[in-house]
């Protein structure tokens, strides 16, 4: 157990009497608060003081003082000596003999203290090393630390507006070069050293230069992370192919590859590398880059989120730590990683202050700091936020070297995840790759939602037969609280068939799968003029069983079906929707999966009837992506007319869904009901207009839950009564949304 050991404070207390002299010196008003001699109260002997002001004064001069009637302005040695300092130093005829007598006192003071160098003198001097602070800078920041720490006090009230004035007087030098150093565009102000209202700012520095904190004051602001933990380059697919292959040779023609040494410079500065990754949260950036780090065997720091106390860091101390950082480590053998950026990166426009302060200067000032950071980075940065890059300034965007926008994790990224993390946690026996599979495919969740449900089970160590039920019950709120869905919920009910539906047209449903299937398994050439495509259009009333043919046709072609309803793309922000639509598609291709958007009336409505630019450019959005989507695309809707021409000539196969006919109607009814028709019971459920597949699963569901013993009777009343709720197949108007 370590023992007490007194911390010497002389460097403290020279600079607390240097800057007290100072302030003798050059204040030349009344005195409003006696503290401000509490220097010599505390640390001189009240008598000595008394015998100094003797000699100083005549008698004369003391006496009238004594006999002054106002309590305030009258001398009395009995009072203790910052009193007495306050009434002489308030005479103002004879305030330069106060002057003599201060200063008398300083040097006794100074006299007695020990001139070695001690650990708080150390750590001001690794503070201007580290920050790169120059002479005035490193003083202010001093002198900022005894006022907060010491007994020095302003002779009177000093608003914020006017510290850089009263700071000047304390540190003897000209206003004018102290007030720039204390601007908004000023290092101390820019990292946080000083905060908002001019003083030492604690939160940034105070567990370094009050030795609660054994870090370095490098270390307090970023650390080394941890990249051996992190996954195989090869888990990123296509990324790590396309995407890691331009970064792994841009950072080392910037930064130079360890076997070469080589720094490649501009004008003698090594040249900045910035780059952004972007996208929702959960989506691998953070995992991207450690991989990135260790596939090009560099060391990445991450600049830190929070302190040593758990608390968030803000955003001047981020940028401190980014500062520091980029000035400390070797660019050919470091990459930095900013994660958790979006603040940093957001302009003012967005209705974000940097710093937590105004700058003076507006959002052009704010944008010139950010930028100016980009500018002045030395190693390779990897910046990463879940903002979309429209909060970002264009100036701020366009410093970027390069920038990588992250989907959601597609099945093969989960699938490689959940082998990673069984691996990692020793689960190989308890989860086999055929079961990392199964729960890859149904839980579409994050790296760090699998990562966690895992440490559960590795923690609850359940037999082998009760895994899959502890995951299903880890993994079930974890979703909830998520708001993310099974994957595995788009599946056709188990006594779905394609017989008994109505398909107008020469083409048959059996057909259509095939050809789905076929297109797939083509392998048709980049170079092809004519490259086929494979979307489907899906028209008809309510009910009439399209959704259940998507369910059936991804069952069938054993495919992912990605679902999304034109409300889900729609935006009323312009320009959004068509982002929606690119990203549908780019995750389906991602994913290998089948892209079903259903309800898509309003997407795909007639632009010679639009009266808004943007109906119109998210038309032509649609039409440019259908034609080059590399997979499988269906659409449904209930009304085909008013659909534009062009999108309808997208469609390899245009299916129309009929209300069932006689035959159709007896094949549904003894298969949902399972229950045989008498000749009456059958001519009755054909005499019914306007009956769909979905009427049948309505009326079943109803009566399953009544619970009551129900005859076929009772099964064709409800059929009619569903059919009386339809308006007589009369479809020719539109829906929209």
């Amino acid at each position: 157990m370590a023992r007490f050991t007194q911390v010497p404070q002389n460097f403290l207390f020279r600079k607390l009497l240097e800057y007290w002299g100072n302030m003798v010196r050059n204040y030349g008003e009344n005195c409003r608060d006696d503290d401000f001699f509490a220097v010599a109260n505390i640390n001189f002997d009240h008598d000595q003081g008394v015998e100094l002001i003797q000699v100083a004064y005549t008698a004369k001069e003391l006496e009238e003082m004594k006999k002054e009637k106002a309590r305030y302005a009258r001398l009395d040695f009995s009072d203790t000596l910052d009193d007495v300092l306050q009434v002489l130093w308030n005479h103002e005829d004879s305030r330069d003999k106060c002057r003599e007598v201060l200063e008398a006192m300083r040097e006794y003071m100074l006299a007695d203290t020990w001139k070695g160098t001690d650990v708080m003198e150390n750590r001001f001097a690794e503070l201007k090393r580290v920050l790169k602070l120059d002479d005035l800078e490193a003083e202010i920041l001093t002198f900022a630390y005894v006022h907060d720490q010491t007994c020095f006090c302003w002779p009177c009230r000093v608003e914020d507006r006017d510290k850089p004035l009263y700071y000047a007087m304390a540190l003897d030098r000209s206003y004018a070069e102290v007030a720039k150093a204390m601007s908004a565009q000023g290092t101390l102000l820019r990292f946080g050293l000083l905060d908002g209202d001019y003083d030492f700012n604690r939160h940034t520095l105070g567990g370094f230069m009050d030795g609660t904190s054994d870090e370095t004051i490098s270390r307090r602001f970023y650390r080394k992370l941890d990249t051996d933990a992190a996954l195989p380059w090869e888990f990123f697919g296509n990324l790590a192919a396309k995407d890691g292959e331009v970064l792994k040779r841009m950072i080392t023609a910037v930064g130079g590859s360890k076997d070469e040494g080589v720094l490649a410079t501009d004008g003698g500065r090594s040249r900045r590398c910035n780059i952004l990754f972007y996208g929702a949260p959960g989506t691998g950036k953070t995992s991207f880059a450690l991989s990135l780090a260790k596939e090009l065997g560099l060391t990445a720091y991450e600049v830190k989120q929070g302190d040593d106390d758990g608390k968030n860091m803000k955003s001047e101390a981020r940028m401190m730590g980014i500062q520091v950082c980029n000035s400390q480590e070797d660019p050919n053998e470091c990459m930095m990683v900013v994660d958790e950026a979006d603040e940093l990166l957001r302009g003012s426009s967005c209705g974000f202050s940097l710093f937590g302060f105004d700058f003076g200067g507006g959002k052009s000032t704010e944008k010139g700091v950010m930028n100016a950071i980009l500018d002045d980075m030395r190693l390779p940065a990897v910046w990463i936020s879940n903002a979309p890059a429209e909060s970002m300034d264009e100036s701020v965007r366009r410093r970027f070297d390069y920038s990588i926008r992250f989907e959601r994790l597609n099945g093969a990224q989960r699938v490689a995840i959940w082998r990673n993390q069984v691996a990692k946690h020793g689960l190989e026996e308890l989860i086999p790759e055929e079961k990392a599979e199964e729960y890859a495919a149904k839980y579409e969740t994050s790296a760090g939602g699998i990562s966690t449900v895992l440490a559960n089970v590795k923690r609850m160590a359940p037999e082998p037969g009760k895994v899959d039920e502890l995951v299903a019950t880890l993994m079930k709120p974890h979703c909830q609280l998520m708001g993310l869905k099974n994957g595995n919920g788009f599946l056709p009910a188990k006594d779905y068939s394609l017989e008994g539906l109505n398909i107008k047209g020469k083409v048959k449903l059996e057909n259509v799968v095939r050809a789905a299937r076929n297109y797939l398994d083509a392998d048709f050439g980049s170079g092809d003029a004519d490259k086929p495509r494979m979307n489907i259009l899906l028209f008809g009333p309510p009910g009439t069983g399209k959704t259940e043919f998507v369910k059936y046709l991804g069952k069938a072609l054993d495919r992912k079906v990605i679902v999304l309803k034109g409300s889900d793309l729609l935006s009323k922000w312009v320009g959004e929707s068509e982002q929606n639509i690119a990203k549908a598609f780019r995750q389906a291709e991602a994913e290998h999966a089948i892209l079903f958007f259903d309800e898509v009336d309003g997407l795909l409505q007639d632009r010679s009837g639009a009266s808004h630019s943007w109906e119109i450019t998210q038309v032509n959005e649609l039409l440019q992506q259908m034609e080059n989507f590399d997979g499988v695309m269906v659409a449904a809707t209930n009304f085909s007319r008013n659909l534009d021409a062009a999108v309808m000539r997208r469609f390899t196969f245009k299916l129309e869904f009929g209300y069932l006919e006689d035959d159709g109607k007896r094949l549904f009814f003894e298969r949902m009901f399972r229950s045989a028709l008498s000749d009456g019971e059958l001519a009755e459920l054909k005499a019914l207009r306007n009956l769909a597949p979905g009427d049948f699963r309505t009326v079943r569901q109803e009566q399953f839950y009544l619970g009551e013993d129900v005859t076929n009777e009772d099964r064709i009343a409800a059929l009619k009564e569903e059919c009386a709720l339809k308006k007589d197949g009369d479809h020719s108007a539109t829906i929209g949304f």
